[in-house]
């Protein structure tokens, strides 16, 4: 018994101690976005916080924990490594307007259903609905890649990008 409480004891901390999966976050090979640019990439960037806003708020237009990822790795993608943007204004231009819209009648049941054809759009430049299989690894280089934007580096450069998140097709 005693053998059997310190096996548990060890396993925990273990576990404890993993920051991969702390956050519960599932990573996923992301989409090559790097033809975006200027205002296209704006509008594109706001169809993916709508997207992301709705499917997390409406009835009948969930999206797996994957597929979420997508979504708002792909919005990192856009909002952070090809627009440049920080926090504050990635919120104010792009987070509030998309949960101000839940707020309008409507809001729902029209921009609902496009959010499969956005998902779509994802996979066909690359992305994947399907969890990566080394998540931890996953993890570690997502975290170089959001600290390289957070030091003012565009785009998706070869050293920074997460490993199976690759640029090409």
């Amino acid at each position: 018994m005693k053998r059997f409480l310190i096996g548990t004891s060890l396993a925990g901390m273990l576990l404890a101690a993993t920051p991969a999966l702390a956050d519960g976050k599932v990573y996923v090979q992301l989409p090559d976005l790097s033809d975006f640019s200027g205002q296209e990439a704006e509008e594109f960037l706001h169809q993916l916080v709508l997207a992301n806003v709705v499917s997390s708020n409406c009835a009948g237009f969930e999206v797996s924990e994957a597929e979420w990822s997508l979504l708002t790795d792909s919005a990192d993608i856009v909002g952070k490594g090809i627009l440049g943007l920080d926090s504050a204004k990635f919120d104010d231009e792009y987070y509030g307007p998309a949960f101000a819209a839940l707020d309008e009648a409507g809001t729902c049941e029209v921009e609902g259903p496009q959010v499969e054809p956005v998902l779509e759009f994802l996979v066909d430049q690359g992305g994947s609905r399907d969890p990566l299989p080394d998540q931890e690894a996953a993890y570690i280089e997502w975290r170089a890649l959001q600290d390289y934007w957070d030091a003012g580096g565009k785009g998706m450069p070869d050293e920074a990008a997460p490993a199976g998140k690759s640029k090409t097709k």
